[in-house]
């Protein structure tokens, strides 16, 4: 999680109440799905209506696939 909102990243640090949203945690979902023993798929995306009413980011969120000791092999 700390590749996608890094820890030095503090919502206070961000201008204005939107982006100060979108820099905290609890903003987000998050969806993991076990493809197989070794391989996960992390989804994480923003709950924008927890930021601003019709607050619209168009590329907000990622997908990771993850190996079973925690390796980023894919983030898109």
């Amino acid at each position: 999680m700390n590749d996608y909102l890094p820890p030095y990243i503090k919502a206070e640090d961000q201008q204005g109440p939107e982006f100060q949203c979108l820099a905290r945690w609890d903003t987000y979902r998050t969806v993991v799905t076990q493809a197989n023993e070794n391989l996960f798929f992390v989804l994480l995306s923003p709950d924008l209506s927890k930021c601003a009413p019709g607050f619209i980011v168009p590329d907000a969120g990622a997908e990771y696939a993850i190996d079973g000791q925690g390796r980023i092999l894919s983030k898109r």
